[in-house]
């Protein structure tokens, strides 16, 4: 099998699904979630947007923004949910076959500095993994205290990265992921964020 053809069966997959409500303006929408836990804000947010709202009856995450934006420009999801943290969201506004259609303000799980048991004393680390939204707190309270740092695809992917990690790892995640993942709280960088977050629908033909 080639890599495209690959990439486009790993996009039929969705990592996380839930049904929220009937009531609802999108029957469906897609975002960030590569755990069938879900765990990712978009998800935590999106639920909470959905359900009190009423916007959509079901929520899908898929491992990037990119491949849920893929799925929504190509008709099997009504619309596209980012964060709007995520460096990249400037793509999804100049693309041709999406348009935003509304924007709206979410809390944040708390955002925090997790490692394994074993490592979560220490006061230096080999390396820290995070998503690109994070990086701000990356860059305020964590840089200094780190050999090397990578950036993941989501925030359950740094939990997973540093515990796969055979340095001694730690990562920046949401509380959410942490307590799944078993991580160890060292520090919470940042307590209930209220972050924007805005919504694509797919672009008429």
């Amino acid at each position: 099998m080639t890599v495209v053809a690959q990439i486009a069966d790993y996009r039929q997959i969705a990592a996380f699904s839930t049904d929220i409500t009937p009531a609802t303006r999108y029957l469906s929408v897609a975002t960030l979630a590569d755990d069938p836990a879900g765990l990712t804000c978009s998800v935590t947010v999106g639920m909470r947007w959905a359900a009190t709202h009423g916007r959509a009856g079901r929520l899908l995450g898929y491992p990037s923004f990119e491949l849920a934006a893929a799925t929504v420009k190509e008709g099997r999801h009504d619309a596209l949910l980012v964060a709007g943290a995520y460096p990249e969201i400037r793509s999804f506004f100049f693309d041709p076959q999406l348009r935003a259609v509304e924007a709206f303000i979410g809390t944040l799980p708390d955002m925090v500095l997790a490692a394994p048991e074993d490592h979560a004393a220490l006061p230096r680390f080999d390396i820290v993994h995070y998503h690109p939204a994070t990086r701000v707190l990356f860059e305020a309270g964590v840089e200094n205290r780190t050999l090397d740092a990578v950036q993941a695809t989501s925030n359950s992917a740094a939990c997973r990265s540093a515990l796969d990690d055979p340095r001694a790892a730690a990562a920046i995640t949401n509380q959410t992921c942490a307590d799944h993942y078993g991580l160890k709280t060292i520090e919470v960088l940042s307590a209930g964020t209220p972050m924007s977050f805005v919504v694509f629908e797919r672009r008429n033909p």
